[in-house]
């Protein structure tokens, strides 16, 4: 279950017409422990420095030394900063040197991977929440909110160079640009729709089974959307946008789907993993893991689909064939982001801090510990 539908709910179910949130309470359920955003933003690597988010509202820089810890050399933000942040769900995108994060309650801006030191003079409030990561195209940071807007921010001074306001409900899919359109999927409107960003002027626009949390995806040239009715779909980009393909699967598609080897590889909530041929949308193959609650992109190792559940059920199947490899069920953790592979190990950050380290080939957890407070 991704983190950020359980905990968002539990701060905005009451302000929410029921008819937009009655499947996500669904996905809710159980909750009542989680009192405010956590944040779920993947952890990233870039020329052996590795950020990640340890702690709510708190991004961690540092390398991974030869016996696979992560040793840190800095957090962000620093104690003199006197920035307080409300968790990060966006993954920070990463141009250079520079790591682009938005957190939360709104606030967006750029720091150096190598010092996490702030680049900009301050960061930037969009004066909205954030749910999706942003995208960088033609030197432009381009940041979809809350309120369904999506901002056009300077990415080496952090300034506003434009606002494209087409309220057309919440966006928690990070969007895609192909040429000079960004395309967009809304949880609320239930559609996915083009900006020309010429102009800001809105373009096509298609009607889907339901909302869209996940992010979007290209393969072979056509958007893969995937919805919370459990439906992935592949669109032509053009105006109008042309469907191609459509394939239902069981329960919601929260997490991105994963291109690799020409094949996407999609998860769900009810526990289905698939491959499906991205030009057509055959099943090539579907495993079922009754229990398993998929909200998490899945990553590939040397042959091997490794999948997190976020009650703590890992599993590796053969990503040609679908055979499971292995099974391995954590106790007393809740996995949050995507796995980072780093060093031929598949590294997992929990709920809690605690970083734990697994063998993609066999399964086996070779070391387990917390980032010291």
């Amino acid at each position: 279950m991704a983190p950020f539908l359980r905990t968002y709910l539990g701060k905005k179910m009451f302000h929410v017409k029921l008819l937009l949130i009655s499947p996500l309470l669904l996905i809710g359920v159980g909750c009542a422990d989680v009192s405010g955003p956590e944040g779920w933003a993947d952890p990233i690597e870039k020329d052996d420095t590795v950020v990640l988010q340890l702690k709510r509202g708190v991004l961690s820089g540092g390398g991974i030394n030869s016996s696979g810890r992560f040793l840190e050399s800095w957090r962000f933000p620093y104690d003199e900063d006197d920035l307080d942040f409300d968790g990060f769900y966006a993954t920070p995108i990463v141009d250079g040197k520079n790591a682009y994060i938005a957190d939360h309650s709104g606030q967006v801006g750029s720091i150096d991977i190598e010092t996490g030191r702030l680049n900009w003079s301050s960061m930037r409030d969009v004066g909205s929440e954030i749910v999706a990561s942003p995208i960088i195209h033609s030197g432009k940071l381009y940041v979809a909110t809350e309120n369904g807007n999506v901002l056009v921010i300077n990415r080496d001074t952090g300034a506003l160079i434009d606002s494209f306001e087409q309220a057309k409900g919440r966006i928690w899919s990070s969007p895609i640009i192909l040429g000079n359109t960004l395309y967009l999927a809304s949880l609320d409107a239930k559609k996915i729709f083009s900006i020309d960003l010429s102009n800001g002027a809105i373009g096509s626009e298609f009607n889907l089974s339901g909302g869209v949390a996940s992010s979007l995806l290209t393969a072979g040239g056509r958007l893969i959307v995937g919805t919370l009715e459990g439906h992935l779909s592949a669109f032509t980009p053009a105006n109008p946008l042309v469907e191609d393909w459509e394939q239902s699967l069981e329960g919601w598609i929260i997490a991105k789907p994963l291109l690799a080897s020409g094949t996407i590889y999609a998860v769900t909530s009810r526990g289905i993993i698939a491959a499906l041929n991205p030009t057509n949308g055959e099943i090539l193959w579907k495993s079922t893991h009754e229990g398993s609650n998929f909200s998490t992109t899945p990553v590939i190792s040397n042959g091997v689909l490794v999948v997190i559940c976020r009650k703590g059920n890992v599993v590796g199947l053969d990503q040609n064939t679908g055979n499971v490899l292995w099974e391995r069920k954590l106790d007393d953790v809740k996995l949050l982001p995507q796995p980072l592979l780093a060093n031929d190990q598949a590294i997992l950050l929990s709920r809690s801090g605690e970083i734990i380290h697994i063998n993609p080939q066999t399964g086996n957890v070779s070391n387990r510990y917390k980032r010291e407070n």
